[in-house]
């Protein structure tokens, strides 16, 4: 008769992996790609570009510092603020999408 064991250790070693794939491969890459589609006025935002792996999951941020608070907005576009009259008018900015973009890239390993 056969007989299978199971490493205890098996789960710990699949979140190493996973962690040493995610920050070494996927998440550089994904970063290239979204630097790539980034748009490009001043550079901040694109520099802004971060990945790294916590608590097993990777993530991609574009949220350097204070002042690129900004990023959803040209992910996403938004409508137009005008301060003189503090009104929300009805033009709208179109997004410029660059992290979904990256995020769905088809990729080898």
């Amino acid at each position: 008769m056969a007989a299978v064991r199971m490493d205890p250790d098996w789960l710990e070693n699949v979140l190493t992996a996973n962690d040493a794939f995610f920050g070494g491969t996927l998440g550089p890459q994904i970063r290239q790609d979204a630097y790539d589609y980034c748009p490009k006025r001043t550079e901040d935002l694109a520099n802004s570009l971060n990945d790294y792996v916590e608590d097993h999951v990777l993530i991609v941020e574009a949220t350097g510092s204070d002042e690129r608070w900004y990023a959803a907005w040209v992910e996403l576009g938004h409508r137009v603020f005008h301060p003189s009259t503090r009104i929300v008018g009805p033009e709208r900015v179109a997004p410029e999408p660059f992290l979904r973009p990256a995020l769905f890239q088809v990729r080898s390993a």
